[in-house]
């Protein structure tokens, strides 16, 4: 299951990706698995 999760961003939110990195972005796209993995990192063993 490949389901993106689209987070609208505000305009601050807007202006500081623009600060960092020059491009434009309006929102980002994770897929579940990749929002959890930000909200709450877990220590990958190996």
């Amino acid at each position: 299951m490949d389901d993106k999760i689209r987070i609208e961003l505000t305009d601050e939110q807007k202006n500081k990706i623009r600060e960092a990195t020059g491009k434009e972005a309006s929102a980002i796209e994770l897929t579940a698995e990749e929002l959890e993995d930000r909200v709450s990192p877990r220590k990958k063993f190996v």
